[in-house]
């Protein structure tokens, strides 16, 4: 799928956004001032895996960068959704969007390190 720096890479973003929904979410962590800097970094890192997912599938088209581009999209685009409609010092606007966000970004890491892992024991 990509190489071993674009899943590092990947892998590092869906940590940031996973641990963003576990404060933000799941903790109800107060955020205060700092709520909009984390919803940048969040934005910033689901747009990093969306990103690497597409370049991924650009150059070589499997179905595991086709699967890999598409949750990394449809994370990207519900997190989106969900971080610019926040009000206040929440982190989500919606808390459903939020979880299927980030499920959809570690999907996508999870999916693109499986199709290098087989593209690299199948036969040629």
């Amino acid at each position: 799928m990509t190489n071993v720096r674009g899943i590092r890479i990947m892998s590092a973003a869906a940590t940031v956004v996973l641990v963003a929904y576990v404060v933000g979410a799941i903790a109800d962590a107060d955020l205060g001032s700092s709520a909009g800097f984390v919803r940048i970094g969040v934005l910033v890192a689901a747009v990093v895996v969306a990103v690497i997912a597409f370049q991924a599938w650009s150059h070589h088209n499997t179905p595991h960068t086709l699967s890999a581009m598409i949750v990394g999209l449809l994370g990207g685009a519900c997190l989106a959704s969900t971080i610019t409609t926040a009000t206040g010092d929440d982190l989500y606007g919606s808390g459903p969007m939020a979880l299927v966000g980030t499920l959809a970004v570690v999907a996508a890491v999870t999916i693109g390190q499986i199709g290098q892992t087989r593209s690299k024991t199948s036969p040629r």
